[in-house]
C-alpha cells in the first residue's frame, strides 16, 4: 500500500514542480540527501509504530524512490504520441537521480543489518534474505553507474552511442528491483500476512505491466521501421501474458503455504502453566522440608520468598519498563502480565531443579519426558505484534536435547531484536531442555517468546 501513496505523492511532486526541479535540480538532491539521511538516524530513536512504518517507512522501505523509478520506467514505455512523453522526458535524468537518492535512504537503512550478516555471518541468513541481499548489493551497483552518467556534465563527455547502451543495463536494474521485492514480500505473503500479499499483487502488476508495455512498444517500432503493421494483437498477447504471470505469483502466495504452527496460543498458554504450577508445588515442598537447614544457614523461608520476589520484580521491571515497551525494543502494549510470568516461572523452576536432582525425585517437566525417537524436529511461531515468522529446529539424541537454533524472516527494523534473543534464549532452552527457567531478553521480549513458542512446537512433534 505504501506504493501506491507514494504514487501520489510523486504524481502530486512532479505536476506542480516539474519546473523548477529542472532548472534547480542541484538544490533538490541536495534536500532529498538531507530527508533522507535525517530519516537514517531517525530510524534508532523509538518513536510510535504508525509512525515508523507509515512515515518514516515510504523512505526507508524505499516506497517513495521505487515509485519515482516506476515513473522513470513507464515514461520510456508510453506508445509514441502520449501526451504524457514530453514534460516526462525532459526531466526523466532528473528524476532517475533523485529516485536512487531516495533509495539509498533504503539501503543504508536495511543494509545496516542485511550486508552486515552477509559478509560477516551469512548462515545466519535465510536462502530468501541472502539472495536477496546480493541482489541489492547487483542492484546498488547498477544505480550508481546509471546515476553518475545521468549528470548532464558525465553524460557530455561520453559518446552517445555508448551512453544509451550503458543506460540499457536499466532494463536488468528493473527486471532485479522485481525479483528483490518478490523475495521479501512472498515469504511473509505465505504467511498470510494481507500487507504482503497486497504488496506481492501491487509490485506485480506494476512492473508486469511496465514488461508487457516496453516490449509491446519495442515489437511496434521495430514493425514501423521495417513497414508492417501488427494492430494490437502483440499488445493484447503481452498484457494477457503479464496478467497470467501475476496470477500465479498471486498464486504462489497461498499454495504450499506453511503451515507449521499447528497449535494454538492457548494450548500454548496451558503448557506454560502447568509448568508453573508443578515448579511452584516443588519448590514449596522442598522449602518445607529444609527449613531448618535453610536457618541455620542464615536464611530464613520469610527472606528466601523475598528474595525471589525481588529476583521476578527485577526481571519483569527488565522486560516490562518503558523501553521494553517501545517500538525500539521489540514489545508492545498488553505484554506486560506475559513477561512477568515468564520472569516467575525462571527463577522458579531454577530453584526447584537442584532438590529435584538431590532427591531422585521425578519432575513433570517437559525435560524428563521421553522422545519418539533420535532425529531433527522443527517448529514454527510468528512474532507477535512484528508478523515475523521464527523457526526453531531442535536435534534428539537418546531422550536429550542436543542442539536448538532458531531462525526467523524478520525484516531489517527486527532482524536485530531477534538476533539479542537469539543470541540468549536458544543457549538456555538447550542447557534447561524445555522453556523451563528460559527467561525473555529485556528489549527484546517478542521475539524471545517467538523462539520459545517455536521451541515448544518443534519439542511436541518430537515427544512420544
Amino acid at each position: 500500500m505504501l506504493l501506491i501513496i507514494s504514487l501520489i505523492i510523486v504524481s502530486l511532486f512532479i505536476y506542480f514542480l516539474k519546473g523548477s526541479l529542472k532548472k534547480h535540480a542541484g538544490i533538490y538532491y541536495i534536500g532529498v540527501a538531507v530527508i533522507s539521511i535525517a530519516v537514517f538516524l531517525l530510524e534508532f530513536l523509538s518513536m510510535p509504530l504508525f509512525v515508523k512504518n507509515n512515515i518514516l517507512g515510504i523512505f526507508a522501505k524505499g516506497s517513495l524512490g521505487t515509485a519515482m523509478f516506476v515513473v522513470v520506467m513507464y515514461t520510456g514505455a508510453l506508445p509514441k504520441g502520449n501526451k504524457l512523453i514530453a514534460p516526462l522526458m525532459k526531466i526523466r535524468g532528473e528524476l532517475s537521480i533523485t529516485a536512487a537518492i531516495l533509495v539509498l535512504c533504503h539501503n543504508f537503512t536495511y543494509g545496516m543489518t542485511y550486508f552486515k550478516m552477509l559478509f560477516i555471518k551469512p548462515k545466519a541468513l535465510s536462502a530468501t534474505q541472502l539472495t536477496a541481499a546480493i541482489i541489492s548489493i547487483i542492484l546498488i551497483t547498477i544505480m550508481l553507474v546509471l546515476t553518475v552518467t545521468s549528470f548532464p556534465a558525465v553524460r557530455k563527455k561520453m559518446q552517445a552511442k555508448k551512453w544509451k547502451q550503458l543506460q540499457r543495463t536499466a532494463y536488468v536494474f528493473y527486471g532485479l528491483m522485481y525479483v528483490h521485492i518478490m523475495l521479501i514480500n512472498i515469504p511473509y505473503a505465505r504467511l498470510g500476512l494481507g500487507t504482503y500479499i497486497a504488496n506481492v499483487i501491487i509490485y506485480s502488476i506494476v512492473f508486469l505491466g511496465y514488461a508487457a508495455m516496453r516490449i509491446a512498444k519495442a515489437v511496434s517500432v521495430k514493425a514501423a521501421r521495417a513497414g508492417k503493421t501488427y494492430g494490437k494483437r502483440p499488445e493484447a498477447v503481452l498484457y494477457g501474458l503479464a496478467l497470467v504471470i501475476c496470477a500465479v505469483m498471486t498464486v504462489a502466495c497461498f499454495a504450499g503455504r506453511k503451515t507449521t504452527v499447528a497449535a494454538s496460543d492457548e494450548e500454548w498458554e496451558e503448557f506454560f502453566n502447568d509448568e508453573t504450577v508443578a515448579a511452584l508445588v516443588k519448590e514449596a515442598e522442598s522449602s518445607l522440608a529444609g527449613d531448618a537447614a535453610l536457618t541455620a544457614e542464615g536464611t530464613t523461608e520469610a527472606g528466601q520468598v523475598d528474595n525471589q520476589s525481588d529476583t521476578q520484580s527485577d526481571n519483569s521491571g527488565s522486560d516490562n519498563s518503558a523501553a521494553g515497551n517501545s517500538v525500539l525494543g521489540n514489545s508492545g502494549p498488553g505484554n506486560t502480565s506475559g513477561n512477568s510470568q515468564v520472569s516467575g516461572l525462571g527463577n522458579s523452576n531454577q530453584a526447584a531443579q537442584p532438590d529435584n536432582s538431590s532427591d531422585g525425585g521425578s519432575s513433570d517437566t517437559p525435560a524428563n519426558i521421553t522422545f519418539k525417537e533420535d532425529g531433527t524436529y522443527t517448529g514454527s511461531a510468528v512474532c507477535d505484534t512484528y508478523n515475523y515468522n521464527v523457526t526453531v529446529t531442535i536435534v534428539i539424541s537418546g531422550d536429550v536435547i542436543t542442539s536448538v537454533t532458531a531462525t526467523s524472516e524478520a525484516g531489517a527494523q527486527d532482524v536485530q531484536y531477534f538476533n539479542m534473543a537469539n543470541e540468549k534464549v536458544t543457549a538456555q532452552l538447550l542447557a534447561n531442555q524445555s522453556t523451563s527457567g528460559v527467561d525473555s531478553v529485556s528489549g527484546a521480549t517478542k521475539s524471545s517468546n517467538a523462539i520459545k513458542k517455536a521451541f515448544y512446537y518443534a519439542y511436541k512433534s518430537a515427544k512420544k
